[in-house]
């Protein structure tokens, strides 16, 4: 099966690329990826293929640092949804499970796990990949780096990152990293990690509803500046954004529109239209989209879709369809 991951994870690398004098677009082709469906940041692509194109160009580019570089570009907000998952959280570690539970959006091939006290008030934040996936030091960086920008992002700079253990030789200078992570970091260690004070884990969310509200104020600001006159475009859009959170809702919707949550269904109505009926009908039609990525697990599907169980996306595909998501899949492939 092959492993997908996010545009997003790009993000940032054209640029790079263009600034240290390389041809961005010949290195994705290269690579096999599509230089169009990067820029659009919306797609899905092969997570081998992105760590090519991160290892290549460092290597062709004679840029040891480039998974740095790329990550000091990269934030919370790489994560899509996933971010506003992160974000509602009560605290450090609950924000890192929901974003390890949500990573299905992002990439199923990486997991986040904490591990408590391995060291007296010292724990670990271990980074792992799916071991079909190629090792490779740059990108390893670039998530440790991006990792440790999100933990900035959750819980203010009092966050202290005690080391960072890095699973690979490197060719750096103790300098670059500590311009990175303000840590010392290990390398040729068992694995990829950050260790942190244990009592960092339940810190309370720093600036936890502006950060918030700076997503959705995204994602909003995107739907109504395409469909400003069209409402019921607008709701299918924001649900469409939402529904990878699994906090989708009419209320969060309405907030965001200006709108309470009784006005916004009487607004629909009028348009001959439910909330009810709206997050069905994207569902619907997002499903076939999946279901279409003939690698991407039913799992994820229905993750994707907002299910927190694959046998609610299964029972919503009978009814749809009559049929079960992998009988619908075999049917949209043939």
């Amino acid at each position: 099966m092959v492993a997908l991951i996010k545009t997003t994870a790009l993000s940032g690398y054209c640029e790079l690329v263009n600034e240290l004098g390389g041809d961005p677009a010949q290195l994705l082709r290269r690579c096999h990826l599509d230089p169009d469906v990067i820029a659009s940041r919306e797609g899905v692509i092969s997570h081998k293929a992105e760590i090519c194109a991160i290892e290549r160009a460092a290597t062709e580019l004679r840029c040891d640092d480039f998974g740095l570089k790329l990550a000091e570009s990269q934030d919370i907000y790489i994560l899509g949804p996933a971010a506003a998952v992160a974000l509602n959280s009560t605290c450090v570690a609950d924000a890192l499970r929901k974003i390890n539970e949500s990573m299905h959006w992002f990439s199923p091939a990486i997991d986040l796990r904490i591990e408590r006290e391995v060291e007296d008030g010292k724990s670990l934040i271990v980074f792992d990949q799916d071991p079909s996936l190629p090792r490779c030091r740059n990108p390893h960086e670039q998530a440790l780096a991006v990792l440790a920008t999100i933990l900035r992002t959750l819980a203010g700079q009092e966050l202290r990152i005690l080391a960072v253990y890095l699973s690979f030789p490197s060719p750096l200078p103790q300098s670059r990293y500590q311009d990175v992570f303000d840590a010392p970091v290990l390398c040729d260690e068992p694995r990829s990690a950050l260790l942190i004070r244990t009592r960092d884990l339940s810190k309370s969310l720093q600036h936890q509803n502006d950060e918030l509200h700076r997503l959705l104020d995204i994602f909003t600001a995107e739907v109504t500046s395409d469909y400003s006159l069209d409402l019921g475009r607008q709701v299918r859009q924001m649900i469409e954004n939402l529904l990878p959170t699994h906090s989708c809702s009419l209320n969060t919707i309405a907030s965001q529109l200006g709108f309470t949550p009784r006005t916004l269904q009487r607004q629909l109505a009028a348009q001959g239209e439910s909330f009810e009926q709206m997050m069905d009908t994207v569902r619907r039609s997002l499903a076939d989209d999946y279901l279409t990525e003939h690698e991407m697990p039913l799992v994820q599907v229905a993750a994707l879709l907002g299910y927190s169980e694959q046998s609610t996306f299964s029972r919503a595909c009978k009814r749809w369809y009559g049929c079960t998501p992998l009988q619908r899949r075999q049917a949209l492939l043939h």
